[in-house]
């Protein structure tokens, strides 16, 4: 692991990846014929980052919230509150104005399933795809981890209870239901293990205006956090699909084979729960899930407290981005005080064919894009075709300019897109505009991953230089 790994990140320039990975081969028994070499290499590490030939540890453009943040909730904006209506159920909305390039949430992620081919390659509690750092379980062969601190709280929350028949388990799962067993043992964890305890709450009737951003994030209670899961209900909640029947019973039957498993879930009323919340946390995670795919189209679903409350629309004012286990929610163009913040689960009506996005989303969307037969959706797509003014058409290009010179710094482009947005919101929609949105949001990306990969880099100089 260490020479050779270190030998081919050493020769990618990636000096403190390197060091990352010679200090694992350190700690685990690496062959003492071996270890001078390795230590060598290390000292090599260690020159080239003091001559100045690092990658770079400080971000281009910093990507957290760059707003007042929620003093119970540091990572959500102050300002963003629930909302609650008939059509999409809960919902994030705005208190007071936004602008565009807002960082409204920095949410980190607990509660994950990935996709069969990610697991060697991702973190399997936060979903951090850092290959060069993961580590194993400590007792199967089946999960990595970013670190020992997702290990341990892996362990704590739901893997104890998987690790027994983790082959079994991912051979089995689909991966956009894979995280409703999770939330059943995410839960199970929080009440104790006690699952009278957890059948005593989950049996009560539970509003479905629960207000997760009333829990008090700045003093972590967990067990108020599933309480907050368990709350999602669908805006509509459809009949199970066969599938969804069988693979809720495969699951069932795979948990029951682990003893731990069936050391807690041992009556018949007891496994009649057990089954019933699988089925009922289906349909939570299919309502609350959002899911990212990879550039090999590889999938990875996740439920957070907070950015699960963010409705989808094909018209989004607002985009996801996840990476590094964590979720930001960056705003797109302006959104007023009593306005909902919108993200899209599909590729949105810049970059859509419809009825491939149907497929994609899993349900009936009812956004102002998709709903053809009320007055707001023949309003939206009128606009998309209308006179676009010539001075708009001048910023446009200006736009255009700074955005593709390639000595704009990335803060100047992005100021661009923002002041653009800004400026001419009022035309939106139109399609003259989708381009420029397109744009913006893989701007917005690359930008976080850049930081996200510097602040990485800063992180391991700190601690092996």
């Amino acid at each position: 692991m260490g020479i050779g790994e270190s030998a081919v990140l050493f020769e990618q320039r990636d000096y403190e990846l390197a060091l990352y990975s010679i200090d694992l081969a350190k700690k685990h028994n690496y062959p003492e014929r071996l270890m001078q070499k390795l230590l060598t290499r290390e000292v090599s590490c260690k020159q080239r980052i003091a001559d100045g030939y690092s990658k770079g540890t400080v971000p281009k453009q910093r990507m957290g919230i760059n707003v007042d943040t929620n003093p119970r909730i540091p990572f959500l904006a102050k300002g963003i509150g629930m909302s609650y209506d008939a059509k999409f159920g809960r919902g994030l909305v705005a208190e007071k104005d936004f602008n565009p390039g807002n960082v409204i949430c920095d949410e980190p992620i607990e509660l994950c399933a990935l996709e069969p081919n990610l697991l060697l390659s991702s973190c399997n509690q936060c979903s951090a795809e850092l290959v060069e750092m993961l580590i194993p379980c400590l007792t199967c062969p089946m999960v990595m981890f970013c670190s020992e601190k997702c290990r341990e709280l892996n362990w704590q929350l739901y893997h104890r209870f998987e690790c027994a028949v983790a082959s079994k388990h991912f051979i089995s799962s689909f991966v956009t239901v894979a995280t409703h067993p999770r939330l059943f043992f995410y839960g199970l964890s929080q009440f104790g293990d006690d699952l009278q305890a957890m059948m005593d709450y989950c049996e009560a009737e539970v509003s479905p205006k629960h207000n997760p951003l009333e829990i008090d994030f700045a003093n972590l209670n967990r067990l108020e956090v599933f309480k907050a899961y368990h709350s999602f209900k669908p805006a509509s909640t459809p009949e199970m699909s066969n599938e969804q029947k069988f693979v809720a019973s495969v699951h069932y039957l795979t948990y029951l084979q682990h003893p731990l498993v069936r050391s807690i879930i041992s009556t018949d009323v007891q496994r009649r729960f057990f089954l019933r919340s699988i089925q009922d946390y289906i349909n939570v995670s299919t309502s609350a899930a959002k899911s990212v795919n990879d550039l090999k189209g590889h999938n990875t679903t996740l439920i957070t407290p907070i950015v699960s409350l963010c409705n989808h629309s094909c018209d989004p004012n607002a985009t996801a981005i996840v990476h590094r286990g964590r979720t930001k929610l960056v705003l797109l163009r302006p959104v007023r005080q009593g306005e909902q913040i919108f993200s899209s689960c599909a590729p949105p009506w810049w970059d859509s064919d419809q009825k491939e996005e149907q497929v994609i989303l899993n349900f009936k969307c009812q956004c102002v894009v998709c709903d053809r037969e009320s007055d707001a959706g023949r309003q939206w797509r009128s606009m998309l075709k209308r006179p676009f003014p010539k001075h708009a058409i001048k910023n446009m290009d200006t736009l255009m300019a700074v955005e593709n010179h390639v000595d704009t710094h990335v803060a100047a482009r992005l100021n661009a897109f923002q002041q653009f947005f800004k400026r001419f919101a009022v035309l939106h929609p139109h399609a003259a505009l989708g381009p420029c949105l397109e744009r913006y949001c893989l701007l917005l990306n690359n930008c976080s991953y850049s930081e996200d990969e510097a602040l990485l880099r800063a992180r391991l100089q700190a601690d092996f230089c």
